[in-house]
């Protein structure tokens, strides 16, 4: 997937958001998961399809969630798949 192949190998940096935004394939990125200035999850709209990202140490960024764009519904699912993602990601680091 051309999205997750431009995105850093680490959580993507604030400052680097605008340049996803800016990107032709992209119509919209909005960061959902941020701590200390680092996205760890984020909703990035390309054409009719809304990806939701999450970024995990070991396993770099992955698509957690993908749903047709359209309907605000969506981009909520997506929203509730990534905050799933972001516990169990949690709390497996807390069990290491």
């Amino acid at each position: 997937m051309a999205i997750l192949e431009s995105l850093p190998a680490r959580p993507l940096r604030s400052a680097e958001l605008q340049a996803l935004r800016d990107a032709d394939s992209v119509t919209e990125a909005a960061p959902l998961g941020v701590d200390d200035d680092d996205i760890r999850a984020l909703a990035v709209q390309a054409g009719e399809t809304i990806f939701g990202l999450g970024y995990d140490p070991d396993e770099g960024w992955s698509v957690v969630d993908r749903r047709e764009a359209g309907d605000p519904e969506d981009l909520a699912a997506v929203r509730n798949s990534l905050k799933s993602w972001e516990a169990r990601r949690a709390a497996r680091e807390s069990e290491e």
